[in-house]
Protein backbone atom coordinates (compact mmCIF):
# COMPACT_ATOMS: atom_id res chain seq x y z
CA UNK A 1 0.00 0.00 0.00
CA UNK A 2 1.09 3.37 -0.62
CA UNK A 3 1.33 6.03 1.81
CA UNK A 4 -0.21 9.33 1.15
CA UNK A 5 0.65 12.77 2.90
CA UNK A 6 -2.95 13.66 3.13
CA UNK A 7 -3.70 15.88 6.05
CA UNK A 8 -6.94 15.10 7.23
CA UNK A 9 -7.58 17.65 9.79
CA UNK A 10 -5.10 20.83 11.37
CA UNK A 11 -4.21 20.93 15.33
CA UNK A 12 -2.53 24.42 14.55
CA UNK A 13 -3.62 27.23 12.46
CA UNK A 14 -1.32 28.56 10.00
CA UNK A 15 0.27 32.13 11.02
CA UNK A 16 2.38 34.93 10.01
CA UNK A 17 5.60 33.94 11.06
CA UNK A 18 7.90 36.67 13.59
CA UNK A 19 11.57 37.03 11.93
CA UNK A 20 12.63 35.69 15.58
CA UNK A 21 15.94 33.78 16.37
CA UNK A 22 14.99 30.39 18.16
CA UNK A 23 18.03 28.56 17.66
CA UNK A 24 21.41 30.73 18.08
CA UNK A 25 24.39 27.93 17.49
CA UNK A 26 27.62 29.97 18.22
CA UNK A 27 31.26 28.08 17.52
CA UNK A 28 30.12 24.75 18.88
CA UNK A 29 33.37 22.55 18.94
CA UNK A 30 33.34 18.49 19.44
CA UNK A 31 36.78 16.64 19.97
CA UNK A 32 37.17 12.72 21.17
CA UNK A 33 39.59 10.77 22.31
CA UNK A 34 41.31 8.25 20.30
CA UNK A 35 44.32 6.63 21.70
CA UNK A 36 46.40 9.39 23.19
CA UNK A 37 45.11 11.57 20.49
CA UNK A 38 42.07 13.54 20.32
CA UNK A 39 39.91 13.74 17.07
CA UNK A 40 38.19 17.27 15.84
CA UNK A 41 34.66 16.00 14.72
CA UNK A 42 33.23 19.85 15.00
CA UNK A 43 35.74 23.04 14.51
CA UNK A 44 33.86 25.55 14.93
CA UNK A 45 30.07 25.51 14.05
CA UNK A 46 28.03 28.46 14.02
CA UNK A 47 24.71 29.50 11.93
CA UNK A 48 21.15 30.86 13.12
CA UNK A 49 17.49 29.54 12.93
CA UNK A 50 13.96 31.31 12.61
CA UNK A 51 10.55 30.86 13.61
CA UNK A 52 9.17 29.28 11.08
CA UNK A 53 12.07 27.64 9.15
CA UNK A 54 12.60 24.39 7.26
CA UNK A 55 16.46 23.94 7.28
CA UNK A 56 18.59 20.74 6.19
CA UNK A 57 21.92 20.10 7.69
CA UNK A 58 23.74 17.89 4.84
CA UNK A 59 26.76 16.03 4.08
CA UNK A 60 28.53 12.88 3.84
CA UNK A 61 29.16 10.26 6.22
CA UNK A 62 31.79 11.68 8.69
CA UNK A 63 31.24 15.02 8.19
CA UNK A 64 30.06 15.71 11.75
CA UNK A 65 26.27 16.50 10.61
CA UNK A 66 25.17 13.53 13.46
CA UNK A 67 27.34 14.99 15.76
CA UNK A 68 26.22 18.59 15.34
CA UNK A 69 22.31 17.23 15.72
CA UNK A 70 22.94 15.50 18.59
CA UNK A 71 24.71 18.45 19.99
CA UNK A 72 21.73 20.97 19.25
CA UNK A 73 18.72 18.49 19.94
CA UNK A 74 20.45 18.36 23.81
CA UNK A 75 21.46 14.88 23.25
CA UNK A 76 25.17 15.65 23.84
CA UNK A 77 27.42 17.82 25.19
CA UNK A 78 30.00 20.25 22.98
CA UNK A 79 33.71 20.36 23.69
CA UNK A 80 32.90 24.14 23.59
CA UNK A 81 30.75 26.66 22.31
CA UNK A 82 27.29 27.49 22.92
CA UNK A 83 22.86 26.41 21.27
CA UNK A 84 20.75 29.12 22.59
CA UNK A 85 17.13 27.84 22.21
CA UNK A 86 15.10 30.87 22.65
CA UNK A 87 17.94 32.90 24.12
CA UNK A 88 18.46 30.57 26.86
CA UNK A 89 22.35 28.37 26.73
CA UNK A 90 21.56 24.63 26.88
CA UNK A 91 24.89 23.38 26.85
CA UNK A 92 25.41 24.64 30.47
CA UNK A 93 21.64 23.41 31.62
CA UNK A 94 21.82 20.22 34.10
CA UNK A 95 20.40 16.64 32.82
CA UNK A 96 17.27 17.43 34.54
CA UNK A 97 16.45 21.10 33.01
CA UNK A 98 17.86 19.35 29.60
CA UNK A 99 15.46 16.65 29.93
CA UNK A 100 12.45 19.45 30.71
CA UNK A 101 13.42 21.91 27.64
CA UNK A 102 13.58 18.38 25.03
CA UNK A 103 10.15 17.47 26.49
CA UNK A 104 8.92 20.91 25.62
CA UNK A 105 10.78 22.38 22.98
CA UNK A 106 12.46 19.85 20.82
CA UNK A 107 10.59 17.63 19.19
CA UNK A 108 12.70 14.45 17.44
CA UNK A 109 12.33 12.32 14.73
CA UNK A 110 14.78 9.16 13.77
CA UNK A 111 15.76 7.37 11.10
CA UNK A 112 14.90 4.11 12.86
CA UNK A 113 11.51 5.73 13.77
CA UNK A 114 12.01 4.16 17.29
CA UNK A 115 8.58 3.67 17.93
CA UNK A 116 7.98 1.01 21.03
CA UNK A 117 6.58 -2.24 19.28
CA UNK A 118 4.25 -3.62 21.67
CA UNK A 119 2.78 -0.38 21.82
CA UNK A 120 -0.38 0.65 19.51
CA UNK A 121 0.16 4.18 16.96
CA UNK A 122 -2.26 6.29 19.29
CA UNK A 123 -0.46 4.94 22.11
CA UNK A 124 3.26 5.87 21.13
CA UNK A 125 2.03 9.30 20.24
CA UNK A 126 1.23 9.46 23.97
CA UNK A 127 3.97 8.27 25.65
CA UNK A 128 5.68 11.82 25.61
CA UNK A 129 2.72 13.80 27.15
CA UNK A 130 2.79 11.33 30.35
CA UNK A 131 6.45 13.29 30.74
CA UNK A 132 6.11 17.21 32.54
CA UNK A 133 2.50 18.77 32.39
CA UNK A 134 0.52 18.90 28.92
CA UNK A 135 -2.18 20.36 29.08
CA UNK A 136 -5.52 18.34 27.78
CA UNK A 137 -6.17 14.70 27.52
CA UNK A 138 -3.13 12.70 25.92
CA UNK A 139 -5.43 10.45 23.74
CA UNK A 140 -7.30 13.24 22.08
CA UNK A 141 -4.05 14.68 21.43
CA UNK A 142 -2.76 11.51 19.77
CA UNK A 143 -5.88 11.37 17.85
CA UNK A 144 -5.74 15.30 16.51
CA UNK A 145 -1.89 14.53 15.78
CA UNK A 146 -2.58 11.07 13.40
CA UNK A 147 -5.50 12.45 11.86
CA UNK A 148 -3.08 15.58 11.16
CA UNK A 149 -0.35 12.64 9.28
CA UNK A 150 -3.42 10.97 7.73
CA UNK A 151 -2.92 7.95 9.66
CA UNK A 152 -6.90 8.16 11.60
CA UNK A 153 -7.53 4.65 10.42
CA UNK A 154 -4.35 2.91 11.80
CA UNK A 155 -4.74 4.11 15.65
CA UNK A 156 -4.88 0.66 17.04
CA UNK A 157 -2.39 -0.71 14.74
CA UNK A 158 1.13 -1.80 16.51
CA UNK A 159 4.41 -0.74 14.39
CA UNK A 160 4.98 -4.38 12.42
CA UNK A 161 1.40 -3.80 11.61
CA UNK A 162 2.26 -0.59 9.62
CA UNK A 163 4.59 0.33 6.48
CA UNK A 164 7.60 2.00 6.74
CA UNK A 165 6.51 4.78 5.92
CA UNK A 166 3.61 4.98 7.94
CA UNK A 167 5.76 4.05 10.79
CA UNK A 168 8.01 7.33 10.09
CA UNK A 169 4.38 9.21 10.09
CA UNK A 170 3.80 7.81 13.39
CA UNK A 171 7.00 9.07 14.48
CA UNK A 172 6.59 12.26 13.19
CA UNK A 173 2.88 12.49 15.66
CA UNK A 174 5.07 11.89 18.05
CA UNK A 175 8.00 14.25 17.92
CA UNK A 176 4.58 17.13 17.07
CA UNK A 177 2.69 16.06 20.86
CA UNK A 178 4.35 18.07 23.06
CA UNK A 179 3.55 21.07 20.92
CA UNK A 180 7.36 21.63 20.48
CA UNK A 181 8.47 24.78 18.90
CA UNK A 182 11.47 22.81 17.02
CA UNK A 183 11.32 19.33 15.47
CA UNK A 184 14.57 17.97 14.62
CA UNK A 185 14.58 14.81 12.60
CA UNK A 186 17.97 12.41 12.24
CA UNK A 187 17.73 11.10 8.26
CA UNK A 188 13.96 11.22 8.62
CA UNK A 189 13.73 9.45 4.81
CA UNK A 190 16.77 6.71 5.56
CA UNK A 191 14.68 3.72 5.88
CA UNK A 192 12.07 4.53 3.47
CA UNK A 193 11.91 4.16 -0.74
CA UNK A 194 12.17 6.78 -3.16
CA UNK A 195 8.13 7.44 -3.14
CA UNK A 196 7.69 7.19 0.52
CA UNK A 197 10.69 9.07 1.28
CA UNK A 198 9.21 11.55 -0.86
CA UNK A 199 6.23 11.22 0.47
CA UNK A 200 7.69 11.85 3.94
CA UNK A 201 9.04 15.24 3.05
CA UNK A 202 5.72 16.58 1.47
CA UNK A 203 4.37 15.68 4.49
CA UNK A 204 7.14 18.02 6.86
CA UNK A 205 6.60 20.61 4.45
CA UNK A 206 2.71 20.56 4.50
CA UNK A 207 2.95 20.47 8.59
CA UNK A 208 5.51 23.65 8.67
CA UNK A 209 3.13 25.63 6.64
CA UNK A 210 0.23 24.12 8.85
CA UNK A 211 1.62 24.20 12.17
CA UNK A 212 3.86 27.35 11.75
CA UNK A 213 6.97 24.82 13.68
CA UNK A 214 10.33 24.92 12.59
CA UNK A 215 11.67 21.80 10.90
CA UNK A 216 15.34 21.12 11.21
CA UNK A 217 16.25 17.91 9.07
CA UNK A 218 20.14 16.44 8.80
CA UNK A 219 20.58 14.25 5.54
CA UNK A 220 23.47 13.01 3.51
CA UNK A 221 21.22 12.92 0.41
CA UNK A 222 21.18 16.76 -1.74
CA UNK A 223 17.72 15.68 -3.08
CA UNK A 224 16.25 15.26 0.67
CA UNK A 225 17.95 18.93 1.31
CA UNK A 226 17.10 20.75 -1.50
CA UNK A 227 13.09 20.14 0.11
CA UNK A 228 14.41 22.58 2.86
CA UNK A 229 14.58 26.56 2.56
CA UNK A 230 17.76 26.34 3.70
CA UNK A 231 20.69 23.33 3.45
CA UNK A 232 23.33 24.29 5.74
CA UNK A 233 26.36 22.26 4.14
CA UNK A 234 29.06 20.74 6.56
CA UNK A 235 32.22 19.19 5.19
CA UNK A 236 34.82 17.63 7.53
CA UNK A 237 33.75 19.44 10.99
CA UNK A 238 32.87 22.81 9.17
CA UNK A 239 30.14 25.01 7.62
CA UNK A 240 30.92 24.79 3.72
CA UNK A 241 28.28 26.81 2.83
CA UNK A 242 24.63 27.96 3.77
CA UNK A 243 22.35 27.81 0.59
CA UNK A 244 19.40 29.87 0.10
CA UNK A 245 16.92 26.92 -1.69
CA UNK A 246 13.56 28.51 -1.65
CA UNK A 247 12.92 30.50 1.75
CA UNK A 248 11.63 33.62 2.76
CA UNK A 249 14.96 34.62 5.36
CA UNK A 250 18.74 34.65 4.14
CA UNK A 251 21.62 34.67 7.09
Amino acid sequence: MDDTTTIQNASASPSIHEHKIVMDVRNITKSLPLGRERIDILKGISFQIFNGDFVSIVGPSGSGKSTLLGIIAGLDNPSSGQVLIDGVDITTMTEGKLATVRNSKIGMVFQAYNLIPTLTAQENVEVPLYVGKHPGSPSTRAKELLGLVGLSHRLTHRPSQLSGGEQQRVAIARALSTDPAIVIADEPTGNLDAKNGENVLQLIADLRSQTGKTFIIATHDPVVASHADRAIRIVDGLIAAIDEIGGRITQ
